[in-house]
């Protein structure tokens, strides 16, 4: 017999084999009473051996049935080393020549004998000669006679398959009584009476489920292996041989030789051939050329399911399945189904690769079997993967449009089953390949061909062509509209032609015909945004898209309506809705912690909006690089002219009207806009001009307004101004948008306040603050005129209505607070470490409130406009700061207080 092997060996313990002949001639190795060597790497693992100590104690029999390699014997080894001082212990290891009865039953005694137990004038018969009936009942009434349990372990006892030696040891355990504790270590189950043991509780059994290693033994092993990995790491390993021994200890070796640990997990088998060449030498190799032949075929199929397997294999493969299951041969029962099986994938991904090299001829026909086969079940996903592995282009398409899979590339991220259909060939012929590729396009993101389009419009309107063709055709048709390709003609009119279409499929294609409804929303939606439809157009299409979007959990579509209709709530002043739609964005979209491209320009221009209009600047310039860095997405050339506004206004809340207008500049001259953008556009460059003092020029550009609201408001703006002679009455109305409804009070009150009418001024003032309170819409008082900050400022009971205004008051915000963005380089950074000096005078709470808004890095100007105060007033507070903290310059200042913490 060869040295023992690391794990699960068949080989006896080390050293030589030696013989001792007793008076029959038989000849007993005792390497084979011995177990095996454990050597120094092994992990004791107290959940499976309490799993044995407490079978042993228990029952008269442990089973331990594996597959091979999943530690049987290192188990029964380990135990028998931690415990045998407690219990006499015999340990035989079986081969095929115990098959012999003298010669087992010779082992059997020689074994106990070497326990302690008194066999005084038993001696078993001579080879060849039978076993006399007696010889086992005197046996069992030696063991009677010991003074303690005895344990027996049987390793390899899957070699008791004759009936006579069976027989003969489920009479010892009968007779034996409690004096006798037998283990068994067995790839398959023998052929004793297991049903009796169970039925009388007289077995315990510890099968490969309980053998299998979890995520921390794994992580112990490595390391105890030399290979320390991550617990992350540890568990994929663990995940991706199912906690089987020795894969885990050929992963080891293959890591302690420098392979990579992402490479190793994904590709075990292959990678160095070493677990491959143990399962076909301890598994493959043992079955008959039948049954690997039949294995290698059924190897294409994840999931063995009986009608499946036939198909593949021939009939008559659920008995082989049941039989290599029982026979621990990596195939186990699938606990959902009855009647499925599965194979282990380290033996099934063993099994392609023999397959593709023995049988290369036959892959891509068992391929389509497989394809047809999930097809016939509904189960559109398993059979596109089985149609792409056949690399039949023609089968891909007829299941897309059969199986209405379009719907899953136009809503939802490429998967397992939909990724690379963008490949589809550009010669493969007829209108389902021109659909299929043109869905591919949209899936990934990039703009199909117009040719493909065209020809899924024209496949949209065929009245020859079946139902499926027609309205996949029509739904890529519009959702290829919608985004800008060139061919896709009116969108609007293009999905009320594909709706009709949709509602006419089959209801057991419900589920589709919901996520291809999902889509059309999603394309009105955003040819709608794209037009100049009224806002209250806008939002109704994008609210009807996000609820159709989120019936069908289409993380893709419900992430691009949270933004867009959070950007439509911020421009209108609903501040609080756009905050809880940037809020859900978040888990769909990308987290604060995750990438900065993974917020989509229109989140993250929506936040900017919202903290402009909070007066939260620190922030506001945070977003607003987060959506110019993703500017390149699809929202980009909307987001572009917002962001454009805003850094508009930061500059004229700066004094800078000539780099505000900079900023419009290129946006003005872009007819193509949107109506509900080039407003925000050409409602802000008039403003830039009334802060140059050009009020002509100004309320020149009002013609290109359509918003009459907003159009009258400015006029009016102009009046006050004196640019104007046309008479501009303030609007007035509840269905004003919000932002309109706060600065139309607001110009009233000037207009009061320049009549001498103090009394209405601050009533309207004070209605403009209860507005925009619940909001917290900062943005029309601080772009107010001169009159309404002085009474700000002066008025007590506008002070008091008003205390919410100053960023840093201590008014509730709202529910829902925007997700944090983490600071950039540009913004001011953390403290600078080491002890600082105690600070020579306490700073006031205005001072204090000063220094927080430097280290938001807003200017003098800011800060005045955000505390309603002069911009002298502002810098004789910095020039305090600085004295009492001992600095001469801003940011110093700024360092100074983080240092001290009183920032």
């Amino acid at each position: 017999m060869s040295a023992a092997q690391p794990v699960g060996g068949r080989a006896a313990g080390p050293g030589p084999a030696r013989g001792r002949p007793p008076g029959d001639g038989l000849a007993v190795l005792t390497s084979r009473l011995a177990p095996p060597f454990l050597g120094d790497a092994l992990l004791v693992r107290p959940r499976v051996l309490a799993l044995l100590d407490g079978g042993v104690r228990r029952a008269p029999v442990t089973l331990i049935s594996g597959p091979a390699g999943s530690g049987k014997t290192l188990l029964a080894a380990s135990w028998l080393q931690e415990q045998q001082a407690r219990h006499p212990a015999a340990w035989l290891t079986l081969d095929a020549s115990d098959d012999e009865p003298a010669l087992f039953w010779a082992y059997v005694t020689e074994a106990l004998r070497g326990a302690g137990v008194e066999l005084a004038g038993l001696e078993p018969p001579a080879r060849g000669e039978r076993v006399p009936d007696g010889y086992v009942p005197r046996l069992a009434a030696c063991l009677l006679a010991h003074p303690r349990p005895v344990v027996l372990i049987l390793d390899d006892a899957d070699e008791l398959v004759t009936s006579e030696l069976t027989t003969g040891l489920h009479l010892l355990i009968r007779h034996a009584g409690t004096r006798l504790r037998l283990v068994l270590c067995a790839r398959a189950d023998p052929p004793l009476p297991l049903h009796q043991y169970r039925l009388t509780d007289a077995i315990t059994e510890i099968r490969g489920d309980q053998l299998a290693f979890t995520a921390e033994e794994t992580r112990q092993l490595l390391g105890l292996l030399g290979v320390p990995e991550s617990p992350e790491v540890a568990a994929a390993l663990r995940d991706a041989t199912e906690g089987w021994a020795v894969g885990l200890r050929l992963a080891a070796a293959a890591l302690k030789q420098g392979a990579g640990a992402a490479h190793l997990v994904s590709r075990l088998v292959q990678d160095d051939g070493s677990v491959a060449q143990y399962l076909v030498a301890e598994v493959l190799a043992d079955q008959p050329a039948s049954v690997r032949r039949f294995l290698l075929r059924v190897s294409v199929a994840p999931e063995l399911y009986p009608e499946l397997v036939d198909r593949l294999g021939g009939r008559g493969g659920a008995r082989i399945l049941a039989a290599l299951a029982r026979a621990n041969a990596f195939v186990e029962p699938a606990a959902e189904v009855p009647g499925e099986y599965r194979i282990h994938p380290l033996f099934r991904e063993m099994l392609e690769a023999q397959l593709a090299y023995q049988l290369p001829g036959e892959v891509a026909e068992l391929h389509r079997v497989c394809a047809h086969w999930y097809a016939e079940e509904g189960r559109d996903g398993e059979a596109l993967e089985h149609a792409h592995a056949a690399g039949d282009w023609q089968l891909v398409v007829a299941l897309v449009i059969d199986g209405l899979v379009v719907s899953r590339l136009l809503i939802r991220e490429p998967g397992s089953a939909t990724r690379g259909l963008d490949a589809v060939p550009a010669d493969l012929p007829g209108p389902a390949a021109a659909v299929v590729r043109a869905a591919g396009a949209l899936s990934v993101g990039r703009s199909p061909r117009p040719e493909d389009v065209a020809a899924a419009a024209a496949a949209g309107g065929d009245a020859a062509a079946g139902l499926r063709l027609r309205a996949c055709g029509s739904v890529v048709a519009a959702v290829a509209a919608a985004a800008g390709t060139p061919a896709g003609g009116p969108v609007l009119d293009a999905s009320a032609r594909a709706a009709r279409l949709v509602a006419q499929l089959p209801d057991e294609r419900r589920p589709a015909r919901r996520e291809l409804t999902a889509a059309l929303a999603a394309a009105r939606a955003t040819a709608l945004l794209r037009s100049d439809a009224t806002d209250a157009a806008l939002l109704e299409a994008h609210r009807a898209a996000l609820a159709a979007s989120e019936a069908v959990a289409s993380r893709r579509l419900s992430c691009r309506c949270l933004g867009r209709l959070a950007l439509l709530e911020a421009v209108q002043g609903r501040l609080r809705r756009a905050e809880d739609l940037i809020t859900r964005a978040g888990p769909l979209c990308g987290t604060p912690d995750a990438s900065r491209a993974a917020y989509s320009p229109a989140v993250a221009t929506a936040a900017a909006w919202v903290c402009v209009d909070r007066n939260e600047h620190a922030e506001a310039r945070r977003w607003m690089l987060r959506a110019q860095e993703s500017a390149a997405e699809a929202d980009g050339p909307l987001t572009a002219p917002l962001l454009a506004v805003l850094h508009s206004r930061l500059f004229r809340l700066r004094h800078e009207p000539a780099a505000a207008e900079d900023c419009l500049r290129p946006h003005l001259a872009d007819a193509g806009a949107p109506r509900w953008v080039r407003e925000q556009v050409v409602g802000e460059q008039v403003r830039v001009a009334f802060a140059h003092d050009e009020v002509a020029a100004g309320v020149g550009l009002l013609g290109e307004l359509t918003d009459a609201p907003r159009r009258a408001l400015l006029l009016a703006r102009a009046g006050l101004l004196g640019g104007s002679d046309a008479a501009a009455p303030v609007p007035a109305g509840a269905e004003l948008p919000l932002a309109v409804a706060v600065e139309a009070e607001i110009v009233r009150a000037c207009e009061r306040a320049d009549a001498g009418a103090g009394a209405a001024a601050v009533a309207a003032l004070t209605r403009a603050l209860r507005l925009a309170a619940p909001e917290r819409l900062r943005w029309p008082f601080l772009d107010a005129p001169p009159q309404v900050r002085r009474l700000l400022r002066s008025h007590p009971q506008l002070g008091a209505s008003g205390a919410w205004l100053a960023p840093t008051s201590t008014a509730p915000r709202p529910a829902v607070p925007l997700p944090r963005v983490p600071p950039d380089d540009l913004l001011p950074g953390a403290a600078v470490p080491g002890t600082a000096a105690p600070v020579t005078q306490a700073l006031s709470e205005r001072e204090l409130e000063v220094l927080r808004h430097l280290a938001e890095m807003l200017s003098t100007a800011e800060i005045a406009a955000a505390m309603f105060v002069s911009v002298n007033t502002v810098r004789t507070h910095i020039r305090s700061i600085l004295r009492k903290l001992g600095v001469s310059r801003r940011n110093q200042a700024v360092r100074r207080a983080r240092e001290i913490k009183i920032i």
